[in-house]
Order: structure tokens, then C-alpha cells, then sequence
């Protein structure tokens, strides 16, 4: 009685129309989900690829400073040297 019953829902024209439907609204669904996830990993890895990039520029100018104020305390000194 029970796989009459099953056999006459697989039978049934709504089953039949709105299955293929389904499926492709599902695979649809997850090639959506897998494009987002990507895109999402390309934009995590340009951000990261650009905070390094980033601190790489900070600590190069973080070294310029320090030249500055060595060449700016040399100055002084030769400057106090021929006010003197």
C-alpha cells in the first residue's frame, strides 16, 4: 500500500512540473552562494595585500623621519657652532 502511494505522488503533474524547477532554482542557489564566497576571498586577500603594503610605506616613512631629525639636529649643531 505504501509504494502505491508513493508511486501515485510521483505520478502526480504538479510533482513532475515543479521538481525540475526546484532543482534548478537549488543549483542556482549554490553556484550564487560559491560565486559570492569567492568574491569575497579576492576581496579579503586585496585588503590584506594592501594593509602589508601599507605598514611597508609607514615603516619606510617612519625611517625618512628619523634621517630628518638626524639631518635636523646636524644642522642645529653646525648652526650653534658658527653663531658661537
Amino acid at each position: 500500500m505504501a509504494n502505491g502511494n508513493l508511486e501515485s505522488v510521483i505520478d502526480h503533474s504538479l510533482v513532475k512540473t515543479f521538481t525540475p524547477i526546484a532543482v534548478a532554482a537549488l543549483l542556482g542557489t549554490v553556484g550564487w552562494l560559491f560565486t559570492m564566497i569567492l568574491d569575497l576571498e579576492n576581496t579579503a586577500l586585496k585588503n590584506e595585500q594592501a594593509i602589508i603594503h601599507s605598514q611597508q610605506e609607514s615603516t619606510d616613512l617612519w625611517d625618512d623621519i628619523e634621517k630628518l631629525e638626524g639631518d635636523v639636529t646636524d644642522i642645529r649643531i653646525n648652526v650653534g657652532r658658527l653663531v658661537h
